[in-house]
């Protein structure tokens, strides 16, 4: 159902989603009443993943230098979870003018071209990894958000965990943004806010003099799924399960302190699960390790490349251990669809490969929601309030 805007225009929550992966961001705003118009990204693995939960979405897998934004119909919204591996302390880190994260600067000509055809989206919603904060010494958070505001845009940035939401670790820079007309300027946030803490701190002093708007964000909430209800249970013949030799290889690689608590745990009997990754230690050689966490939570998801990169599930149950890769359902858990309580018919590729690359290289579902409601939702609330006051008052003064 429309609702009103702050400047008296009804919003039917419509959206662009810009790299728009497997469709994440979507599911996120779907579960809150939105609707996109068109999504875009050329990547064809995921492009098939997209289809498969959107079939009725307009879909463009034209680069985005190629798409056309001339002409399409005014939109609420526009997303995008741009390319982070020139910004990743796993990646290129060739910066905000690399080749890859760098396609972000299409993203915003793409707005000004929107702006140019009096199509200007109300609201931006970018996402990307925390070391966007502190590359090239901040000069790139700052850059961007001297493009947004170029645009017309009041701005405000947070970080947020995943782990607020889902077992995983991963942390993300949200960049919110209104049109400024609309907005309500502030030039400073209320208090020490738990999410606008550290490096985001910086670049709100660093760039004081942008136009902001603060949303007034609520704390974080405790989290209440645990590692265990997003393992997938496996036969215990799969093949997947380590055999003895891969068992063996991962006892004699693992970091010594963890290999004790391993050993505790099976004689204190129980059933327990953990997650490991394989590690590249620099010491008076280079050797493989494997880390063991022990907190209950996954590290990170990255795309499948070897390395770091892999996640393993290790299984500590009747007085014995066993272990194998983290499976692409169990990933696309940690991003919060496929469970129970959170999309649970989400299509989640069969390829095992292909489903640990999307979702690997995806967003967080709740985390994503939750930003979004106590900031855009909650400003359209505000706004739809304010308008019905303002029909209210002109109502009683033609009386």
């Amino acid at each position: 159902m429309p609702v009103a805007s702050a400047a008296g225009v009804f919003m039917r929550k419509t959206f662009i989603e810009f790299f728009a992966g497997v469709g994440l961001i979507h599911e996120a705003l779907a579960q809150l009443g939105w609707k996109a118009v068109l999504a875009n990204d050329n990547d064809q693995k995921k492009v098939r993943a997209y289809k498969a939960n959107y079939p009725d979405v307009a879909f463009s897998d034209q680069s985005i230098h190629d798409l056309c934004v001339r002409g399409l119909p005014k939109v609420d919204l526009a997303t995008a979870s741009f390319p982070c591996i020139d910004l990743s302390q796993a990646g290129y880190r060739e910066g905000i003018h690399g080749q890859h994260s760098g396609l972000v600067w299409t993203f915003l000509e793409k707005i000004r071209e929107m702006k140019d055809d009096g199509n200007a989206p109300r609201f931006l919603l970018l996402e990307n990894v925390p070391n966007l904060l502190s590359i090239d010494d901040g000069k790139a958070v700052d850059f961007l958000l001297s493009r947004v505001a170029e645009l017309g845009y009041a701005v405000d940035i947070v970080q947020v965990d995943a782990i607020h939401f889902t077992p995983q670790s991963r942390n993300r820079v949200f960049l919110v943004a209104v049109l400024e007309e609309h907005a309500a300027l502030n030039p400073t946030p209320d208090g020490d806010h738990h999410i606008r803490r550290y490096r985001v701190k910086q670049a709100i002093e660093r760039n004081s003099s942008l136009p902001w708007h603060f949303f007034d964000f609520p704390p974080l909430p405790k989290r209440e799924l645990l590692l265990a209800d997003i393992i997938q249970p496996l036969p215990e013949k799969d093949p997947r399960w380590w055999d003895e030799a891969q068992t063996a290889y991962f006892w004699n690689l693992v970091e010594t302190e963890h290999r004790q608590k391993l050993k505790a745990l099976l004689e204190a009997g129980g059933t327990h699960y953990f997650t490991a990754v394989r590690r590249l230690r620099r010491r008076r050689v280079r050797e493989q390790i494997f880390n063991v966490r022990f907190d209950g939570v996954a590290s990170c998801l990255r795309t499948p490349k070897g390395g770091s990169s892999t996640q393993y599930v290790v299984e500590i149950s009747n007085g014995a251990l066993r272990g194998r890769r983290l499976t692409g359902i169990e990933a696309a858990r940690l991003q919060g669809v496929g469970l129970q309580t959170s999309a649970p018919e989400f299509a989640i590729p069969d390829n095992e490969t292909e489903a640990r690359y999307a979702f690997g290289d995806a967003v967080c579902v709740p985390a994503v929601r939750w930003v979004v409601q106590h900031s855009i939702e909650s400003f359209i609330s505000g706004s739809q309030r304010r308008q019905q006051y303002w029909l209210f008052d002109e109502a009683e003064k033609a009386a």
